[in-house]
C-alpha cells in the first residue's frame, strides 16, 4: 500500500508544479493524469478480480487518457507530449500482452501498467520546467503550434 501513497504524493507534486508553472498543454496533461488517477482509484472500491485478467475498466481509462495525450501531442508546441503518449501506449500494450497470455503473473501485470507512470510524470516535470525557462528567457512560449491553426 505504501507504493500507492508514494505514487499519489509524486503525482500530486508533479501536477501542482505543472498547474503552477506550466502552459495550457502542461495543465491539460496534469488534469488528465489526476482524473485518470482518481478514476483508477475508484475502481479499487468495486468488486473485481485483482489483475487476474485484463481489467477492462482500467483499460478504458487508459484508452481515454491516451486519446487526450495524443490530442495534446498533435496540437501543442512541445515535444514532450509525444514521448508521454508513446510511454502510455506501452502501458496499454501490456493489457494486450495480458489478453494474449492469461498466465502472466498478476503482480507483473500490475507492476508493468503502474510503474510506467513515473517516467511519464518525470517528462511532465521536465516539459513544465523547460516551458518556465523559455517563458522567463524569451518573455513568451506559445502553447499551440502554428501548424494547428487554419490559414
Amino acid at each position: 500500500m505504501i507504493h500507492v501513497l508514494v505514487y499519489y504524493a509524486v503525482a500530486l507534486a508533479t501536477c501542482w508544479f505543472a498547474f503552477r508553472h506550466g502552459g495550457l498543454p502542461e495543465r491539460i496533461v496534469a488534469a488528465a493524469f489526476l482524473l485518470a488517477a482518481i478514476l483508477s482509484s475508484l475502481l479499487a472500491f468495486t468488486a473485481r478480480p485483482a489483475f487476474r485478467s485484463v481489467d477492462t475498466a482500467l483499460l478504458s481509462i487508459d484508452l481515454a487518457l491516451l486519446a487526450g495525450l495524443i490530442a495534446v501531442a498533435l496540437f501543442a508546441n512541445r515535444f514532450w507530449p509525444i514521448w508521454i503518449s508513446a510511454l502510455h501506449l506501452l502501458a496499454i500494450a501490456v493489457h494486450g500482452v495480458r489478453a494474449y497470455d492469461p498466465d502472466l503473473v498478476p503482480w507483473m501485470y500490475a507492476a508493468a501498467i503502474s510503474k510506467i507512470a513515473y517516467p511519464m510524470l518525470a517528462l511532465l516535470v521536465v516539459g513544465t520546467e523547460r516551458h518556465r525557462r523559455r517563458r522567463w528567457s524569451h518573455g513568451c512560449d506559445p502553447d499551440w503550434s502554428s501548424a494547428s491553426k487554419s490559414p
